[in-house]
C-alpha cells in the first residue's frame, strides 16, 4: 500500500456506528466509538462471514451468523466459536476526513 486510503467525511460515520468500505480489494469495518475509530477486516475468523450487519456492543462486535465475539480495538476473538484473531488496521483523521492504513501480515492479538 502506498499510502492512506480516504474513506469519507467524519460526518458519514457518527459516534457509535460502523460501516464496511471496499479498499485494496477487501472489506474493512470501521467503527467509530467515543470519538476514537477502529477498523478490522469485515470477515470472521471462525467461517469467513462478514461482521457488518453484526450487533456492536461497546467495543464488541458479534458475528450475525454464529455469535463468534471480537474485540474491536485489538482483533482478539472474545467468544466462540472463532478462537483466532481478525486484522486489525490503523485509522486516522486529517482535515475532517476519515483515513485508513491497510495493513498486511497476520492479525494482532
Amino acid at each position: 500500500m502506498s499510502g492512506p486510503v480516504d474513506l469519507c467525511a467524519l460526518s458519514d460515520l457518527p459516534n457509535g456506528t460502523h460501516r464496511a468500505f471496499a479498499v485494496e480489494g477487501r472489506s474493512i469495518l470501521v467503527f467509530h466509538i467515543d470519538g476514537k475509530f477502529h477498523a478490522i477486516d469485515n470477515r470472521c475468523s471462525h467461517l469467513d462471514f462478514p461482521l457488518e450487519g453484526g450487533r456492536q456492543i461497546g467495543c464488541e462486535i458479534i458475528c450475525r451468523h454464529h455469535g463468534a465475539r471480537f474485540d474491536i480495538r485489538s482483533g482478539k476473538a472474545l467468544g466462540g466459536p472463532a478462537v483466532d484473531p481478525v486484522k486489525v488496521h490503523h485509522v486516522t483523521l486529517r482535515d475532517g476526513r476519515v483515513l485508513l492504513e491497510v495493513l498486511a501480515g497476520r492479525a494482532l492479538t
